[in-house]
């Protein structure tokens, strides 16, 4: 089991690029991948992507990827695209002179505007994709590692979550007898009451009989209990497990409201609005799990 949660930073060099590379991933219903590179190693953003993809199943994954120091200006000379710095220039004297401004105009306007650097792009090699994903891989091994012990600590939660609820609904299987017993023995002395009054045919036998399979839960505390078994099972499957777990979290409320509606006895209802209460956690703790 992997908790959503984890980060992880790495570095290394690309083409005389010397990068560092920070990973972060985050609570999601689905997989969200986003790569932020520079503008410089905008070529590697489908790969990483791509690659990351196949790294993880579920979450918001963030790869943010920049550039130590100014080496790769040596490597990669930029130059002015002067046609549109120009026109740049003129349209803030037009700005100035429309609307009064004062200051002058200096070149600083244009290091502020990276559009108007031009770079010479030369062929992406296949070794630099993968010298660029080899650095991410770094990142992703300790992003991993955190989910995974994340992912042991929640497993151990909810392995103890389901225990409380496996021991509140054997609580309210032990009930079952004495709680048949006295509506029988109500319901009984109610149809009798109604037979002398009335002098009616009814069978107090066929009356208690049919009102009693309303009340019957042994089936919905069956259904709970292997519902239970099935999820400590779950909790040592391989791979994404996240959404199994919210499914297991619907099926047993779904068990244990059927269980509150037909039997009004107080106990009982304390017993289910506690078990309820302890699925909800479960659930809480499922959405935080790849």
């Amino acid at each position: 089991m992997k908790s959503m949660t984890g980060y992880g930073i790495s570095t290394g060099t690309v083409e005389g690029f010397g990068l560092s590379c920070e990973l972060k991933t985050l609570n999601g219903k689905y997989l969200d991948v986003n790569v932020r590179l520079p503008r410089e190693l905008s070529v590697f953003e489908v790969p990483l992507a791509r690659w990351l993809k196949g790294q993880f199943s579920r979450g918001s994954v963030y790869l943010n990827i920049s550039i130590r120091g100014y080496e790769y200006r040596k490597r990669w000379p930029f130059t002015i695209d002067t046609k549109k710095a120009g026109l740049y220039i003129e349209l803030l004297k037009t700005i100035k002179k429309a609307l009064g401004l004062r200051g002058r105009i200096t070149v600083n306007v244009l290091t502020q505007s990276p559009e108007f650097f031009l770079k010479d792009d030369k062929p992406v090699s296949e070794s630099a994709i993968n010298d660029m994903i080899n650095i991410a891989e770094e990142a992703a091994k300790k992003t991993l590692l955190m989910r995974e012990t994340e992912g042991e600590e929640i497993k151990k939660e909810v392995q103890s979550l389901i225990d409380v609820i496996a021991a509140v609904v054997s609580g309210i299987e032990g009930k079952i007898p004495s709680i048949v017993e006295q509506y029988k023995q109500k319901a009984f002395d109610v149809v009798r009451g109604l037979k002398q009054s009335f002098d009616t045919q009814v069978s107090p036998e066929a009356v208690v009989g049919n009102y009693i399979d309303r009340i019957d839960i042994n089936e919905e505390v069956k259904r709970i209990q292997s519902h239970l078994r099935a999820f400590s099972q779950l909790l040592e499957a391989k791979g994404a497990i996240g959404k199994k777990m919210e499914f297991f979290t619907q099926e047993l409320i779904r068990e244990l409201n059927t269980i509150g509606s037909k039997v009004g006895e107080a106990g009982v209802t304390v017993n289910v609005i506690d078990a309820k209460s302890t699925v909800e956690r479960i659930k809480e703790l499922a959405q935080n799990v790849e």
